[in-house]
């Protein structure tokens, strides 16, 4: 188990990656309990910002469409 934290990924490719890992070692076969636990809340936390990522992703593509000229659904 790594003795600090690691700090947030500034991308959301970094922050997948992570998660898919860690994924993978909770997969993978065994671990101590305490490991099992630390993968696991590590996985959760990245899953919410992967999904944060997406959010404002989402919302930065909702509000280009919106522009004028910006060939959305305005017809």
């Amino acid at each position: 188990m790594d003795a600090e934290p690691q700090p947030n990924p500034t991308t959301f490719e970094e922050a997948y990656e992570r998660l898919r890992r860690s994924v993978e070692e909770l997969e993978a076969g065994p671990l101590g309990l305490e490991e099992a636990i630390a993968r696991y809340e590590e996985g959760m936390r990245l899953a919410r910002l992967c999904n944060e990522m997406l959010d404002r992703a989402e919302v930065r593509l909702q509000v280009v469409l919106r522009e004028p000229g910006s060939g959305g659904a305005e017809s």
